[in-house]
């Protein structure tokens, strides 16, 4: 079978370019890091462009050029390539002017990659159909289908994301014109694999119908721009060759079949057409094979031999159209004198599209990642990412706290719902007194709650270290002896008080005495303190006894047990519960028992049955609590390790942020749903367990037993409610004490030195009050003496003028001497007799 020739272009050359020193120097300013560690990727870039430059094509090629490509646009994620990022130089041939062109734009650079990478497709797929070394396979004719696809796909993608391009092979109206040129070519190979296939007229119809009319569409937009963007004038003549050659063989193909459907009047028409377009592409391709060579540009790889298939199949195609067209006249003619109608009046033909983009990433599925290989630069994080993790850590808390807050409020109607019905404990009341007797049942309601077991060890290791009445004889001595302290000052104050006022009373018309002051002013200070002294001894005696009066009320009682600690409390409550009834039930009477025939096949049957289908809801509650917070805990796990910085990079357009979010939320999803599975399953066994335990207490049995309980624990509480508060006021009471023994301390340390200057100063108004007193006597005995002196000399004058002489004798003369001498002591005894003598002598 002959094979037409296709289009094919050639590859972009480039020249080289630097991309390790520009990477290092970017590593080291922008993020601050030893750009020695990451010296091996910026060596396997540089060496895939290397690579890239020298690609062929085939599978290889087209190969390394993908991967080159799939790690530029990672790098692009993660580094800014340009010129305030990582300046190199992209310099690139334009396939059709020459023009080298350069620039710093690593979206120059991916576009020139990205036009290699439809070459080569292109190529390989061309090579499929046109090379004859080797006779046309099906799978030949798959493979080429492919390439010519995703080639097609390829130029689309540079139609659609690179808008201003500064080459003209780059630019919308050239790459979009190949895009369709691929497209056609890949609508060529299945028509190729429907005539191998011996497909029907029709479906052959339809498919060279929808490749002239994409040829058609080609050739007008080549045309457009050949001259404009210096595409080779010889691709018109190929494309309108190809569109005549399969407009003839849609319409003789579609004629073949409407001969097979009895429509020979049509048939022959279509025939006709057929031969027009036949001898149209004859033409051509005349044309064609003499100026294809002679034109510029056009790859090298082109087979010669194809447009002389070409030819081949032009020829074939007008021979057997000449044949077909010939019997069928014939035959109307003879036969059926079908009426032939005007070609310009015959239906359009149907078109059947199978050449559509097909995605590259598609096109390596599953292998990609062996392609490509690991990704580069992976410890390298852009600030954008960063912000992206925080935005979806934040997302994931808002879950976690909503399904935590949903968990929570689930444990806590279950709490509240168990806790109404007082489950297990008010279970294991009946449960006991089908298992355990009396004295079990005591020895139960003897063990304290953890609460008293706790104050009682906390009184008991309290009192071994200093017990309450040491405590209370401490205090008590130590306001005794306050008291004394200051009974002592106050009788010094007396004392001293005393004393002035007997002075005073003695000397009070004495001048000295006129500025002593009286014990009631100058030992004012020390009464107001003495007298504040005692207020504040007074109202500590009163908080004293305060303080112990509720200890005798409240802790007394309990003090004896609580110094024994948890024991000493089970000795007491077990003493109060010992002589307690804690019978059955079992001699209810016979009408207190439940009715077997108003108890339904699915229900309980007596006291055991309820608590048994009780005891196992309430299991079955526990276990999905457990579930849930095992579910719960799982979650979080689950979200504290989810790192989605890779699917952030691998982000092309911050737009889709929230829609990468809801996506990745999405796993969580399974957890999620289990956790509404347990909250909704907790809602059907809450009002299942609370169903049944209303019926349970219903029975006379049960309500008999609850009642005792009741009872008991009644007691208990109250028992325990005592106890707590004795404990809570024996902490109380010694709190007053040891502020007590603080305050009666303070009080000593102040006292002591008080007494000390009241009786410092109880000896200086004695030693003033001694000194005053000497200087009054030795005043009065010299007024007394010089009394005397005068009496004496007006006793002399008197007698000399009577011519008398008087004489002292030598006892008066003595007498007088020991009157002068006396007058100078302060003995009160010594006054009176220097005051007696002298009355004597003047006599």
């Amino acid at each position: 079978m002959s094979r037409p020739p296709c289009i094919e272009i050639p590859f972009k050359k480039s020249a080289e370019t630097e991309w390790v020193r520009p990477l290092r120097q970017y590593i080291a300013r922008v993020h601050q890091e030893d750009p020695d560690e990451y010296n091996s990727d910026c060596q396997i870039l540089q060496r895939m462009r290397q690579d890239m430059r020298g690609a062929k094509a085939d599978e290889t090629g087209r190969d390394i050029i993908f991967r080159y490509y799939s790690h530029l646009e990672a790098l692009e994620r993660r580094i800014r390539v340009g010129e305030h990022g990582v300046k190199t130089v992209f310099q690139w041939t334009d396939t059709f002017t020459g023009e080298n062109i350069q620039q710093h734009s690593l979206a120059f650079e991916k576009a020139n990659v990205v036009f290699n990478l439809a070459v080569a497709f292109a190529m390989q797929g061309a090579k499929l159909i046109t090379d004859t070394s080797s006779d046309v396979d099906l799978e030949a004719i798959r493979s080429a289908f492919a390439c010519f696809r995703v080639a097609a796909d390829r130029f689309h993608f540079i139609s659609k994301n690179f808008m201003h391009p500064p080459s003209m092979d780059l630019q919308q109206e050239t790459v979009s014109a190949l895009d369709k040129v691929m497209l056609a070519q890949a609508q060529e190979c299945t028509l190729i694999r429907a005539q191998l296939e011996k497909k029907k007229d029709v479906t052959v119809s339809k498919l060279a119908q929808q490749a002239a009319l994409m040829y058609s569409g080609v050739f007008d937009n080549v045309k457009s721009i050949a001259d404009s963007h210096h595409l080779p004038r010889g691709w018109l003549l190929l494309i309108e060759t190809k569109m005549r050659y399969y407009q003839a063989m849609a319409q003789y193909y579609e004629a073949r079949a409407d001969n097979s459907k009895d429509r020979y009047g049509i048939a022959i028409a279509r025939f006709s057409l057929a031969e027009q377009h036949a001898r149209e592409a004859t033409k051509l391709v005349g044309q064609f094979a003499e100026t294809f060579f002679s034109t510029t540009n056009l790859t090298e790889d082109l087979y010669p031999e194809s447009v002389q298939g070409l030819q081949d199949l032009i020829a074939s195609l007008t021979a057997s159209i000449g044949e077909e067209l010939s019997r069928a006249n014939h035959d109307n003619d003879i036969i059926y004198n079908d009426p032939v109608p005007n070609t310009s009046t015959l239906p359009a033909l149907e078109a059947a599209v199978v050449a559509l983009h097909f995605d590259i990433n598609d096109f390596y599925g599953a292998e990609r990642s062996n392609v490509v290989g690991g990704e580069l630069f992976t410890r390298l994080i852009p600030m954008a990412i960063h912000e992206g993790s925080s935005i979806y850590s934040e997302e994931k808390a808002k879950m976690l706290r909503a399904e935590e807050d949903k968990a929570n409020l689930a444990d806590g109607e279950l709490q509240d719902a168990l806790s109404f019905m007082k489950l297990p404990e008010s279970l294991r009341r009946f449960d006991r007194h089908q298992r355990a007797g009396t004295d079990s049942i005591v020895a139960e309601l003897g063990e304290a709650s953890r609460a008293v077991r706790d104050a009682a060890h906390e009184v008991q290791s309290t009192e071994r270290a200093h017990s309450l009445t040491d405590m209370r004889a401490t205090v008590e001595a130590q306001r005794v002896r306050a008291s004394d302290e200051l009974n002592q000052v106050r009788r010094l104050l007396d004392e001293e008080q005393r004393a002035s006022e007997s002075v005073l009373s003695e000397y009070a018309s004495e001048p000295l005495f006129a500025g002593y002051q009286p014990s009631s002013r100058a030992a004012a200070f020390y009464r107001e303190q003495v007298a504040e002294n005692q207020k504040k001894l007074d109202d500590a005696a009163g908080l004293d006894n305060s303080i112990l009066s509720d200890y005798q009320t409240v802790v007394a009682p309990w003090l004896a047990a609580l110094q024994n600690g948890p024991d000493g409390i089970a000795s007491v409550l077990i003493e109060h519960f010992k002589d307690a009834d804690f019978g059955d039930g079992s001699g209810l009477q016979p009408g207190d028992s439940e009715n077997l025939v108003d108890i339904g096949q699915d229900q309980p049957v007596g006291l055991s049955g309820y608590v048994q289908a009780i005891q196992e809801i309430y299991d079955q509650l526990l276990d999905l609590k457990r579930v849930r917070r095992s579910t719960l805990s799982e979650l979080k796990a689950f979200a504290r390790d989810d790192d989605i910085s890779d699917a952030l990079v691998k982000m092309s357009d911050a737009k889709g942020l929230q829609a990468l979010f809801e996506r990745e939320l999405r796993k969580y999803d399974n957890h999620i749903q289990r956790l509404q599975t347990a909250a909704s399953r907790q809602g059907a066994l809450v009002k299942h367990i609370s169903e049944e335990f209303r019926r349970l207490l219903e029975l006379p049995q049960a309500r008999a037993i609850n009642q005792k309980w009741d009872a008991a624990e009644s007691k208990k509480a109250t028992l325990e409610s005592q106890i707590l508060e004795a404990a809570q006021v024996y902490s109380h009471v010694r709190d007053g004490l040891d502020k007590a023994n603080r305050f009666y301390s303070m009080m000593l340390e102040s006292l002591e030195p008080f007494r000390g200057q009241v009786n410092e100063f109880a000896v200086s108004r004695a030693g003033l009050r001694e000194q005053l007193i000497k200087q009054a006597v030795h005043e009065s005995a010299s007024r007394n003496q010089a009394m005397l002196q005068e009496r004496l000399s007006h006793n002399n004058h008197s007698s000399s003028r009577h011519q008398s002489t008087h004489k002292l004798t030598s006892r008066q003369q003595r007498s007088l001497a020991i009157c002068r001498h006396s007058s100078s002591t302060t003995n009160p005894h010594s006054r009176q007799f220097v005051l007696l003598t002298l009355t004597t002598l003047a006599i």
